[in-house]
């Protein structure tokens, strides 16, 4: 009856969407869409990237309370930390900030200090078979040139399940990796027509006419991974709209 549901809904947008729903409490798969089309990964792409922080913290190279500093030429438009003076940030507020605001300042910063390889070899060995950082944030020159960084539905969906599973980094650092998640400010897609209250440790993304968003939901009697990424949609709103959409039905039945 869920499946038949998402699929109508589904069936309403004309964009290409990719959907995965699992039930972790009972690690069964309920429903997948599209999840292996490569699609770019826009802001999801960071789910990785504090992987790879917290793995670098977990083999001494950086520790959560290390101060960055953070020069002017560094910083980048529609930024937190490009509106603020101050210069330094601990490593713990660059991957705050990178997940719960989407701070593209700081998730630039933290790969110049992780590295591209570090990350792109994050992503194999986790086994995320077409997921890759090919370029920084806010770099357009880049994504013109055809260097997109690109992921898919399947691709999030293991890297969401293993850190909640806490098989990626010890269970310390597991569990900081979802506190973070559970601190999202973007509540206009997943959370778009739920209750305000409901807990989700998720990631969004967006670029033009394409927005995403993965997470883990936390209700009474059940926990489930759902992902919906939405590209070629006819605006960004049709997109968060859908997200939304597809969400509340798989609330609704689960609650």
């Amino acid at each position: 009856m869920l499946e038949k549901e998402i699929i109508r809904a589904l069936e309403s947008t004309s964009a290409k969407t990719s959907v995965v729903l699992k039930d972790l409490r009972n690690d069964i798969w309920i429903f997948q869409k599209e999840e292996k089309m490569v699609i770019p990964s826009a802001s999801t792409i960071k789910i990785l990237i504090m992987t790879e922080a917290l793995n670098q913290i977990q083999q001494g190279k950086y520790q959560l309370e290390e101060k960055v500093s953070i020069m002017e030429e560094e910083k980048v438009p529609y930024s937190i930390i490009s509106d603020l003076t101050t210069d330094f940030y601990t490593f713990q507020d660059l991957i705050t900030l990178m997940i719960i605001v989407s701070d593209n300042t700081a998730t630039n910063v933290l790969i110049d200090l992780l590295g591209f390889d570090a990350i792109n070899e994050m992503a194999t060995k986790i086994g995320l078979k077409n997921t890759q950082l090919k370029r920084k944030m806010m770099d357009f020159e880049a994504a013109q040139m055809g260097r997109q960084n690109i992921t898919t539905a399947i691709d999030m969906a293991m890297l969401m399940e293993k850190i909640f599973n806490r098989e990626i980094l010890n269970e310390k650092l597991c569990n900081h990796a979802i506190d973070i998640l559970k601190r999202q400010k973007d509540k206009i897609m997943l959370k778009r027509y739920i209750p305000e209250d409901t807990v989700i440790a998720h990631k969004t993304g967006d670029l033009a006419n394409l927005n995403h968003d993965i997470g883990i939901f936390y209700l009474p009697q059940q926990t489930y991974l759902l992902g919906v990424f939405v590209t070629e949609a006819q605006s960004n709103l049709a997109a968060q709209q859908i997200i939304g959409e597809i969400s509340k039905l798989v609330y609704t039945y689960y609650l």
